[in-house]
């Protein structure tokens, strides 16, 4: 005959026989008050100097002549596709955005942690005026750098509203690598990527 395993909890004066993995366990374990968040050393920490507000501006045209003039002055051709149908190019928004700023993003957050970040993107008429055409909040898919002088080429969003189920990739950052016998000798660290549906 099967057992069930009880787990005991002191709330508030009374004692409460839950099951492991149960609805009233789980909704326990979720009213306790989160721990406060830690940043992991090599994990990059949010800075006030580099701006978590990409600022761009709208464009009307694509194709190969046109992103070569937005790269000339400065600015970064990019595409704001909805998460629904976005793949095959459902209400996407043309836009371009700032090289210097993706350039220090990139730089300061890496690539992998920068692709699996959410950022509030401002769409204004013109850079540095008042005239806020559309703010959301998005999450890069797709950058391309220049092989030589990784300069950025081209990013491409997808809309991230709160209630949005996005796939992301995640980074993940090992620790203790410096003492691990296996690494010490020359080994490497064999990494499976599994999907994960939450």
């Amino acid at each position: 005959m099967a057992t069930l395993i009880h787990r005991t909890l002191s709330h508030s004066h009374k004692t409460l026989h839950l099951r492991f993995f149960s609805q009233a366990a789980l909704a326990l374990d979720q009213s306790s008050s989160p721990s406060p968040l830690t940043y992991l050393e090599g994990f990059p920490k949010p800075d006030p100097k580099y701006a978590e507000t990409i600022l761009a501006i709208p464009r009307s045209t694509s194709g190969k002549s046109i992103s070569a003039k937005e790269r000339k002055v400065g600015r970064v051709p990019s595409i704001v596709f909805e998460q629904e149908d976005g793949q095959h190019g459902g209400n996407k928004r043309l836009i371009s955005v700032q090289t210097n700023q993706i350039r220090k993003l990139v730089k300061h957050l890496g690539q992998s942690f920068f692709l699996s970040r959410l950022f509030d993107l401002e769409v204004r008429s013109e850079f540095g005026t008042g005239d806020l055409i559309e703010k959301v909040r998005v999450l890069p898919r797709m950058l391309h750098l220049h092989a030589g002088t990784d300069a950025p080429l081209n990013v491409t969003f997808i809309r991230a509203p709160s209630n949005a189920l996005l796939k992301v990739d995640i980074p993940l950052v090992f620790r203790g690598e410096d003492v691990c016998p296996g690494i010490r000798k020359g080994k490497n660290i064999a990494m499976n990527f599994i999907g994960l549906d939450t």
